[in-house]
């Protein structure tokens, strides 16, 4: 009789501890119900686009461009999404000779995917020199705080500066006799 009287109370107890503490670790507290907002239909309808024009569509990332061997003419850099978890609107820069670091900013970008990689494809254009791209990928916040700017140094070199190279290698490497 006694073990059935504390198998009562034992269970008893288990409720009473699983309905105060469970509930607040699962997310179910009871939380004020919403004020129901009385809007006229023609004032909701204008409303609407008003507010969608104020709030960004997304991140604002800045890229500091540094680029090495620069001619004398310098260079055009085009930046585009390097896959689809990364959306923006590409955008060109002309890089000029001396200047050691481009600042460009990229308004409203999207982050698709779930490892918050923003992955970016830059093409250099250099006069006389085939055209070569170059991957970036920079992981993100999760949740950035608005009006933030989230800011990524790119290094790179030109074209012209990754072809001396080469032919410096190739050239060590077979020297002419």
């Amino acid at each position: 009789m006694r073990v059935r009287f504390w198998n009562a109370w034992a269970l008893a107890a288990g409720f009473v501890t699983a309905s105060v503490f469970a509930a607040p670790l699962f997310g179910q507290e009871s939380k004020p119900a919403p004020k129901a907002k009385t809007v006229e239909p023609a004032a909701e309808a204008t409303a609407e686009p008003a507010a969608d024009k104020d709030k960004p569509k997304g991140r604002t990332i800045e890229l500091v461009l540094s680029v090495s061997g620069l001619g004398a003419k310098g260079c055009e850099i085009e930046i585009k999404p390097g896959n689809p978890a990364c959306a923006f609107k590409p955008k060109t820069v002309h890089v000029k000779a001396g200047s050691s670091n481009q600042h460009v900013q990229l308004k409203d970008v999207e982050i698709r995917g779930a490892d918050r990689n923003c992955s970016v494809a830059l093409t250099i254009r250099e006069e006389g020199q085939p055209a070569k791209t170059i991957y970036r990928g920079y992981r993100v916040a999760a949740n950035p705080k608005p009006g933030s700017v989230e800011s990524f140094i790119c290094w790179m070199s030109t074209p012209s500066k990754s072809a001396a190279i080469a032919a410096s290698i190739t050239e060590t490497k077979n020297p002419r006799r």
